[in-house]
Parts: C-alpha cells; structure tokens; sequence
C-alpha cells in the first residue's frame, strides 16, 4: 500500500485506489494530486491498492470519501466485489476499465463516474472528482465548500467556532485557521448552517459547541474570542443556549 498525505489540520478527504498495477497507481495518483491542487483548496490522503483484499482490509477500518477502482483486478470483477462489501452509500466509486463490457452492473453500485482508461486524461479525472467532491459534500453534514476570491476552500462546520459580518461579507474563524471572508448575508448563509449555530446578535452567530462561558452580555469561545449579546436579548439567547447544552 502507498499512501500520499496532504494535510493541515483542516477537513480531510480520503482517496483510495485498487488496480493491480503498481505503476498505473503511481501515475493516478500524481494527477489525482495535480487535479485537486487546481480544483479546490483542501486537505486529503492517497492510499493505493493492487488488490482488493486488501484494500478491503483498509476499507474496513477507514473511511474512503472517494474511491478509484479498476473494474477488473487480478482477475476478480471489482463491481461485483463492492456490490458485496461496500455496503454503505456514502463512498463515491469512480470505476475505471479498459473493458466496458465487464462493467454490466454500474446501476448496483454507488458509481458516480465512468472512465474508460483509454481515455483517461486530466479533463476526465478532473470531472470524475468534481462530480465526487458534490456528491460527498451533500452527504456528509459536517461538510461544505464555500467560495472566497477565487479559491473554492472546504471546510468543517464542526471547526467553524463563530462568523460575524464585516464590510457587507462574512468572516468565517475556524480553529487553529486563518479568517475566510467569503461574500454573502448572515440572513442568508444562516440557511446553510447546522442547528448547534446561534444567532446571538445581529453581526455574529457563533457555533455553540464552542461556547465555554458566558456573562453580562457575551459568550466566550474556544478561540478566545467574545462574542457579544444585545442586553434586551440576554435572556433569550442565554435561555436558547441552556436548552441546547441540556438536550444534546
């Protein structure tokens, strides 16, 4: 197995491949890797396979976002084989082949791309992980891209700690990241947000589990930030607050 990391703490996107052809693996994974650097900016690991024991064995005990299968490894059909072992619908399957007339059951399985290896160039992979990259962003809650200049950057709403509004754009603090200002309405991008974020004021929401404490009128976050509460709304908020902490 070989695996390629590039990470900064951020959300991390988990790419597998099967193919029982080391080298084939080793140029995948390069324009995987060049694909993505001009697709989005986000943080994933590349593990590859040449065989599908195992990267069941990996698939088992990992989560794989993304999966680039060979449809027929070492003489073993691989659409049959995830039909029977990648049970869940969460992983997006790109199969690949240099014999469309193995791949009769695509409908059976979580494929989200065809790709006939012939044809296999960077537009190909490009569209293969874009089309992924939604599919997996729409099932994973925790999980969003949002647009700031011209960078499309993933994040987790699980580290997004508070946003506040700042010359008619949002500002968005993650954890141990720098701001993303990104251009949109708290009205607006509130719709998009998960429950656990509070709007506590007009300028800001804040991701209440981040909240540490609170006092005449703010919160204090896990970035050390304070975060402010109008006076007339105090109760309220701080009550909206409790009954979230009682009941999670």
């Amino acid at each position: 197995m070989y695996e390629l990391n590039k990470q900064e703490n951020r959300t991390m996107i988990k790419i597998a491949i099967c193919d029982d052809s080391s080298e084939f693996d080793e140029i995948l994974t390069y324009k995987i890797e060049n694909a993505l650097s001009k697709l989005i900016d986000i943080d994933y690991t590349v593990a590859s396979f040449t065989d599908l024991d195992t990267f069941k064995q990996y698939y088992d005990n990992n989560r794989v976002d993304i999966a680039f299968l060979d449809v027929m490894v070492n003489d073993k059909n691989a659409i049959d084989w995830s039909i029977l072992n990648m049970r869940n619908n969460y992983t997006q399957s790109v199969f690949m082949t240099s014999y469309p007339q193995c791949a009769y059951n695509l409908s059976e399985t979580n494929c989200c791309y065809f790709i006939i290896k012939q044809k296999m160039n960077d537009e190909a992979i490009t569209s293969a992980l874009r089309k992924a990259l939604k599919n997996t962003t729409q099932k994973k809650n925790d999980m969003t891209i949002v647009k700031s200049g011209n960078k499309n950057i993933a994040i987790n709403f699980n580290d997004l700690v508070y946003i506040e509004t700042f010359n008619n754009n949002l500002v968005l603090h993650i954890s141990n990241e720098e701001p993303i200002c990104i251009y949109s309405t708290l009205k607006e991008y509130e719709k998009a947000l998960p429950p656990n974020f509070l709007r506590c004021h007009k300028c800001f929401m804040v991701n209440m589990n981040h909240i540490i404490s609170f006092e005449k009128y703010e919160f204090k976050v896990t970035s050390g930030n304070e975060i402010p509460i109008p006076p007339k709304k105090y109760s309220k908020i701080v009550d909206i607050y409790k009954d979230y902490i009682e009941n999670i």
